[in-house]
């Protein structure tokens, strides 16, 4: 589990990433929608096939149609929303909003804008039941949200324990669906599917499954440092 919220420090354009068991730069360029090459370039002297466990690393994020963020702690905005709205739910103030979204005012925001939320402590955590497929939202000891989920690949054992969210990405590709939120596990992860009626269809990993619906909600309503138990 990751309680160390104080990131290193990277340049525009990337974000801050500590190496974990089971790492390899692939897994990571794909994680976050750069390339092996990027990430490279922007560590000078990293050894690709030599990782280490610990090991601070910046990974450069594809030209994107949204704002640099930092632990790309990213919000899409819904119908109904409001600057006040956003800051009230993640406990944080519209000034910090609008400071880490330069240039979006109060009356700028439209429906599927994705801005950045400044990284604080979460008001969520989640628990997940494998056995049941039920993902439930918490706020305050309340369920907020419950969802079905599936396993992408039944003969894989899916990892139990607490983990935290350390990354979201709005647009990972047809494979991962509408949305991903890559937990603090090598290669492990919640994402989306592309039709509801395949919740039930698995793949090759051993990441979580919603619904493109489900997990467009879910992404907004869990930050990244959001505590998930799985069981």
């Amino acid at each position: 589990m990751i309680t160390n919220m104080n990131f290193r420090q990277c340049p525009a354009g990337s974000v801050p990433y500590t190496i974990r068991a089971g790492d390899t730069l692939g897994k990571i360029a794909w994680t976050y929608n750069s390339s092996v090459q990027d990430i490279i370039g922007a560590n000078p002297g990293i050894t690709p096939t030599n990782l280490t466990i610990g090991q601070d690393i910046c990974v450069p994020l594809k030209i994107q149609p949204y704002p640099s963020c930092p632990t790309t702690n990213y919000y899409v905005v819904k119908e109904g929303d409001t600057m006040e709205s956003i800051a009230g739910y993640f406990n944080i103030t519209v000034q910090q909003l609008m400071f880490s979204n330069y240039g979006i005012g109060a009356e700028d925001l439209y429906v599927d804008q994705v801005i950045c939320i400044p990284v604080a402590p979460s008001p969520v955590n989640v628990e997940v039941i494998v056995e049941a497929r039920t993902l439930v939202v918490y706020r305050n000891g309340n369920e907020l949200a419950s969802y079905t989920i599936a396993v992408e690949n039944p003969d894989l054992p899916v990892p139990r324990g607490t983990f935290s969210v350390i990354n979201k990405n709005v647009d990972p590709g047809v494979e991962g669906g509408s949305r991903w939120l890559g937990l603090s596990e090598a290669d492990f992860g919640i994402r989306g599917i592309n039709s509801s009626e395949f919740v039930d269809a698995y793949s090759t990993g051993n990441s979580l499954v919603l619904s493109n619906s489900d997990v467009s909600e879910l992404f907004n309503l869990v930050p990244v440092g959001t505590s998930v138990r799985v069981r």
